[in-house]
This record gives structure tokens, C-alpha cells and sequence, in this order.
């Protein structure tokens, strides 16, 4: 077996080798990788430059949510593109959206204008690794395709190692300079046109005969997407003030309450008729963004929800380990360490991903993604119990093997979505279950921030706040608040922050059900 598994990984290496395509598509998925998760060590600074009060998490949150929004309306958009349209031309459209958007983030004087830049990012990122996938599932024979798949996750993964450690050293390096954190999108941009001018050489001018028209892309279904998409992380992260005074809490320390808290029940309104609307209009949409037929299939079903699942999950490590290290180490060495932090994270899903074909044809796909679901629910739970604020390294030990069951997950989850779609839809099928990997990244980082909030509102609300004293000097009385935020305020936002490893572990332990309904059969050589 070891020695048929590691022919089909060689076989499947010698095909993308031999694939300038493929090879392209893998550059442009390290790029959009590498910004998915760049933000993470270069947000305390931009935010500070851009003059953002650091206690309104719920506000600033929204430079990494708008590009994953954005990431996840682009997925089908893109996916179905590479359909009809082909391959290079959906390529084409994501790289040139996406060095526009690089453009306006590193231009950005305001909140507004960098959460617009990252969802103009976000747009032109999504869509590169369903159509990549894609193009793998065309290229690629039947038996090597899940070890081809697992290389794609492998270089996607990478760029989310790459993507913490890469802006923590440009801020790094350039710290004489004015807002070193816009040198990460200036960059970008050289490494984008390479990009462009290698698709324009090594991409094949069509695909599988796929029909150029647009008539075939569901508009109005992308469109209430993103209404629904919009209106749910709206209301999920401005419910963190929801029946608190606006006085207490952690907002007496310098926060300002949500302007969007009074109209959650709005929202929420205009979430659940957006999700209505779209579920009804899919039904009978001629070609809908969504593959209506593949919902029919059990396992496909399965995969999607695990892939919901596991997104949310994910993001609570890669949210919540930086905002520990913030909380408990020196603000110059926050980036680094919270890279540092992660690295065992990110190595693992990628380690894990590059070795899944091997492993899935040693004991088996559907084996192999019940030891990746208990590996998280293990890690996670691990990192729940590592946590202290006098050791935050032993956290590394969680975060690997959490890692490495998340990497186990990635391929067989998306080699379900090929195996139950046809060549015609391809891009479509990939696509949807990837949309539902970054959906649950999407509504877990709405969810950790309302819930995060909320807590420690609460928790904070119940403590007297600092007040000058009469006869106090201005240098005395901010000595003493900032004494107080050290000794009670910061050790109750570590608390909540561990509470959330041990949600993302009940979340991975919920997604062994949806596992355990689903067949993967890798095809015999």
C-alpha cells in the first residue's frame, strides 16, 4: 500500500509539474492564502495608524470579516464562472480584482477605507482556489486526484504559515518607516502582475469546450448571498452591547458602544428573509450559484456541514491565540509572537494536508477523516487546558494537533464535492464546499466577537469603575487604572478567550456526526 500511495502522490506531482496551469493556479492560491491570514500580526499596528480606538474590537473586526465575506460570495461566483466562461478568463478576473484591492488597502487613511480595500481583496481572492480545484479535477486522472488535491491544500496552507510570520517581519524590518503595515499590500502588487503575465503564458484558452456566455450566472441568487452573508455578521458582532449600559463594562476603559447595538432586531429581520428569499429563489433558478441537485446526495450534504463546522472552529485558533498574546506580552512583540504562536497551527494543517493522499490510501479516506475530526476535538481541548498567561508557549502543543487533524480533513472533504459533481458543474460543486468551510469561519468570527464582548461586559460590568480620585494627580490616577487593567481586567479576557477553545472542541466533536454519514471512495488505480 505504502509503496501504491507514494506512486500515485509521484504521478500526481509529475501531472501538476507538467500542468503550467496548474502551476499557475497554485502561485495565485499561495497569494490569496497569504492575505487571508497576513492581517493577524499587522492588525494591532494598522489600526493604531489609522487611529481606531483598540476597544472597539467589534468595529475593527471588520478588516478581517469584509474580506472573508467577500471571499465567500466570490467562491460561487468564480466557481461557476470557470465554468462557463473557462478557467484563465475566471483567473484573469480574480487576479486584476484583487490587485485592485491590495491597491486600496495600502492607501487606506481611514476604518472604512481599509475595510473596503480588504473586501475588494477578498473578492478577487475567493475565487482562486475553487477554480484551481477545478482545473485540478480536469487535469488530473481519477486516481491521483485526491493526492493532487491534498498538494492544492498543502500550497494553501502554506500561505496561511506564510501569512502571520510574513507581516510580522515587514513590520519588523520597516519599523522607521510611516505605517510599515501598508508595505504587505504594497507587495502585493509586483507579485500579482508575475502572476497575471504566467496566466496569460500558461493557461489553455479554453477547457472542456465550456460555453463562453454570462447569461448562465445566477445574479440574483449571488446577490441575496451576500445580503444574507452582510446581514448576519451585522447583527452577530453588534450584539456584544445587547442590555448593557453603555457606561460599564470594558467601555468605561476607553471603548465607545456599537453604533448598530439598537438595530440587531433589524438584522436579524433582514438576515432571515435574505436566507428565505434565496433558499426559494435557488429552488427554481435555472442555474443556480448553489448546485440544487447535489443537496439531494447524503454524503454531499455531510461534507458541507462538516466543512461549516470545522471552518468555525479553525477560526477560533487563528483569532483568539493573537488576541491572548496581545493580552499578556509587550506590544513590540506582539506580531512576532502571535506568529510564532501559530506556526504549529498552520505547519500542521499543511503538513497533514501534503500527507493525505499517502494516509487515505493506507487506511482509507473515511478513516482517515474520523482520526482528523478527534485530533481536533483533542487539540482544541488540549489548548483549552494549556492556557496560561505565565506559559502561553505550552499552548503550541494544542495548536499542532489541532493542526494536523484539521490538515487530514481538507482533501477528503473537498474530493467528496468532486465525486458527486460532473464535469459540468465541477467548479460549482468545489466551490459550494469551500463556501461552506469560510461560511463557518465567517459566522464563527461574528459569533466569537459578539460572545466575546458580551462576556466580558458582563464579567467587566460587575466591577466598580476607576475613577480619579479628588486629591489625585492625573499621572497617579492613570498608573492605578493601568495597574487595574493588569491585575483583574486582563485576566478576565484570557478566561474568555480559553472558554472559546472549549467551544471550538464541542464544535469539532459535533462534526463527527456529519462525518460519520459520509462516504468518500477513492478510486482504484
Amino acid at each position: 500500500m505504502s509503496a501504491r500511495s507514494s506512486t500515485n502522490e509521484q504521478s500526481a506531482l509529475k501531472a501538476i509539474a507538467g500542468s503550467p496551469a496548474l502551476l499557475a493556479g497554485l502561485l495565485c492560491v499561495f497569494l490569496s492564502a497569504v492575505d487571508l491570514t497576513v492581517i493577524a500580526a499587522i492588525l494591532p499596528t494598522m489600526i493604531g495608524d489609522l487611529g481606531v480606538n483598540s476597544a472597539d474590537i467589534d468595529r475593527y473586526i471588520w478588516v478581517v470579516n469584509s474580506y472573508l465575506i467577500a471571499y465567500v460570495v466570490s467562491i460561487p461566483i468564480f466557481g461557476r464562472l470557470s465554468d462557463h466562461l473557462g478557467r484563465q478568463t475566471a483567473f484573469m478576473a480574480c487576479l486584476v480584482i484583487f490587485l485592485v484591492g491590495s491597491i486600496m488597502a495600502a492607501q487606506a487613511d481611514s476604518l472604512t477605507a481599509a475595510v473596503v480595500g480588504r473586501a475588494v481583496q477578498g473578492l478577487g481572492g475567493g475565487g482562486l482556489l475553487p477554480v484551481t480545484i477545478a482545473l485540478a479535477g480536469d487535469v488530473l486522472a481519477p486516481r491521483i486526484r485526491l493526492a493532487g488535491i491534498g498538494l492544492i491544500s498543502a500550497v494553501e496552507t502554506l500561505g496561511w504559515v506564510v501569512g502571520p510570520t510574513w507581516g510580522a517581519i515587514v513590520v519588523g524590518i520597516l519599523p522607521g518607516s510611516q505605517d510599515p503595515w501598508r508595505w504587505v499590500f504594497w507587495m502585493n502588487v509586483p507579485l500579482l502582475i508575475i502572476a497575471i503575465l504566467s496566466i496569460l503564458r500558461g493557461f489553455p484558452r479554453r477547457t472542456d469546450g465550456l460555453k463562453s456566455t454570462l447569461s448562465d450566472l445566477d445574479l440574483p441568487g449571488t446577490i441575496l448571498l451576500a445580503i444574507t452573508l452582510v446581514g448576519a455578521n451585522l447583527a452577530l458582532s453588534s450584539g456584544g452591547d445587547t442590555g448593557m449600559q453603555a457606561n460599564r463594562g470594558l467601555r468605561a476603559f476607553g471603548g465607545t458602544p456599537n453604533p448598530l447595538a439598537d438595530h440587531v432586531p433589524i438584522l436579524l429581520g433582514v438576515t432571515v428573509v435574505g436566507l428565505v428569499a434565496l433558499v426559494l429563489w435557488e429552488r427554481r433558478a435555472p442555474n443556480p450559484i448553489m448546485p440544487v441537485d447535489l443537496f439531494r446526495k447524503p454524503f454531499y450534504i455531510a461534507a458541507v456541514i462538516a466543512n461549516f463546522l470545522i471552518g468555525a472552529a479553525l477560526m477560533v485558533g487563528m483569532v483568539n491565540v493573537p488576541v491572548i498574546v496581545s493580552l499578556v506580552r509587550d506590544p513590540d512583540t506582539v506580531s512576532r509572537d502571535s506568529a510564532l504562536l501559530l506556526a504549529p497551527l498552520t505547519l500542521g494543517v499543511a503538513l497533514a494536508a501534503l500527507a493525505s493522499g499517502r494516509i487515505a490510501r493506507d487506511v482509507g479516506a473515511y478513516t482517515m477523516t474520523r482520526i482528523g475530526i478527534g485530533l481536533n476535538v483533542v487539540g482544541f481541548a488540549a489548548l483549552y487546558l494549556l492556557v496560561d498567561v505565565d506559559r502561553i508557549w505550552q499552548m503550541a502543543i494544542g495548536l499542532g494537533v489541532a493542526g494536523i487533524g484539521i490538515g487530514l480533513l481538507l482533501a477528503p472533504l473537498s474530493a467528496t464535492a468532486l465525486d458527486a459533481s460532473t464535469a459540468r458543474n465541477r467548479g460549482a460543486a468545489t466551490s459550494t464546499a469551500l463556501l461552506f468551510r469560510l461560511l463557518g469561519m465567517t459566522i464563527g468570527m461574528s459569533l466569537l466577537t459578539t460572545a466575546g464582548v458580551y462576556r466580558l461586559q458582563q464579567l467587566t460590568g460587575r466591577l466598580d469603575p476607576v475613577v480619579q480620585g479628588a486629591d489625585e494627580s492625573t499621572a497617579e490616577f492613570l498608573g492605578r487604572q493601568q495597574q487595574f487593567v493588569n491585575d483583574v481586567v486582563t485576566p478576565i479576557g484570557v478566561q474568555v478567550m480559553q472558554e472559546t477553545f472549549l467551544a471550538a472542541a464541542v464544535l469539532a466533536a459535533i462534526a463527527i456526526v456529519p462525518v460519520i454519514r459520509m462516504r468518500h471512495e477513492t478510486p482504484d488505480a
